[in-house]
């Protein structure tokens, strides 16, 4: 009877931990989801910010050109001046005028050449004022937008803050629930004797590979500036098997692929270093973050927010990829992986 009731337990136990585990896991992909589409709001409005930052400094320097070339040829307010003393042009009408009688009986009065010559000084006046007042509008027009979109950029940022903030509870009570322990302790193990970085890698790869989603397209885990290129570098920091990126600050890392995090950890001179892998042989290697927001164990998604980047003059991220165990050029499987 108590064998009975104990295996009656047991079962109960083990089905409540499951639908535990199952119901974290949902909540954890959802969550996961709401960053990438966040993450990717941020990128996109960075992108607009910066075509907008682009047409204010145009019109301004547009502004500029107009104000000196009115300024070099003649003072608005001379042109005004001159136009109300009904003086302008008046000497070389006068010279024009007195042609005309010597050379031809035509119609012509000194009051029409006057008015006429008048007329196109008082156009070329209104048109460059007008030049003016239209920039002046694009400028106002496009402050207002650059205000929206910085406060709106602000927003999302202090969104994927709350969410990553929830990511990592729920991923802490995932890891209370279901852990790999061969995998955490084979991390710490190869932390340690592992000596360079093809080792480290080779510790990691698994004979078997695993059930994860389809990666399809691979894409950069940052934006910004490549500063050394595959097959450039000389040495760690800007190595010649990966790709070196020069990152705004506090820029948050994501995931190239979608796959599993099979390393999340210090690893000597490399600081922070993060490996990714996925079932058809791709191993994502990333260092020069300031805070892992992950780990080993973990699945993620491709655009998921997985790291920040360092602060200060080090803001750079090396970004490495393997197939098969074999160093490749990222360049090559941007597109398609």
């Amino acid at each position: 009877m108590k064998l009975i009731i104990f295996l009656i337990l047991f079962l109960t136990s083990n089905v409540s931990f499951a639908l535990e585990d199952k119901s974290l896991k949902k909540k954890l992909s959802v969550l996961k989801k709401q960053t990438v589409t966040i993450h990717n709001n941020i990128l996109k409005n960075d992108d607009e910010l910066k075509k907008i930052k682009i047409d204010i400094e145009r019109n301004s320097q547009k502004k500029t050109i107009f104000e000196t070339y009115i300024n070099d040829k003649e003072l608005v307010s001379r042109r005004l001046f001159l136009l109300l003393q009904d003086k302008i042009y008046i000497s070389p009408i006068n010279k024009f005028i007195k042609n005309l009688t010597i050379q031809s009986d035509d119609f012509i009065t000194e009051q029409i050449v006057r008015e006429f010559f008048l007329k196109q000084a008082k156009t070329s006046i209104n048109q460059h004022l007008e030049s003016i007042e239209g920039i002046e509008e694009i400028k106002k027009e496009l402050d207002g937008k650059i205000i929206v979109f910085e406060k709106k950029k602000k927003d999302l940022r202090r969104k994927l803050k709350i969410l990553e903030k929830k990511m990592k509870e729920v991923s802490k009570l995932q890891k209370k629930v279901k852990v790999d322990l061969a995998l955490k302790i084979k991390e710490k193990k190869l932390k340690e004797k592992a000596k360079n970085l093809n080792e480290l890698v080779s510790g990691v790869e698994k004979k078997k590979k695993s059930k994860i989603l389809n990666t399809g397209f691979i894409q950069f885990p940052v934006r910004g500036e490549i500063i050394s290129n595959y097959g450039e570098g000389k040495d760690i920091k800007k190595s010649k098997n990966g790709v070196v990126f020069k990152v705004a600050k506090d820029s948050f890392v994501t995931s190239p692929i979608n796959g599993m995090v099979v390393y999340a950890n210090q690893f000597r001179s490399y600081g922070n270093l993060v490996i990714i892998e996925n079932d058809e042989g791709f191993y994502c290697i990333l260092s020069g973050m300031k805070n892992i927001l992950i780990s080993s164990g973990i699945e993620v998604l491709k655009g998921e927010p997985i790291a920040k980047i360092n602060t200060g003059k080090n803001n750079q991220l090396y970004f490495e990829l393997r197939l098969n165990g074999k160093i490749i050029n990222p360049k090559s499987k941007v597109e398609i992986l």
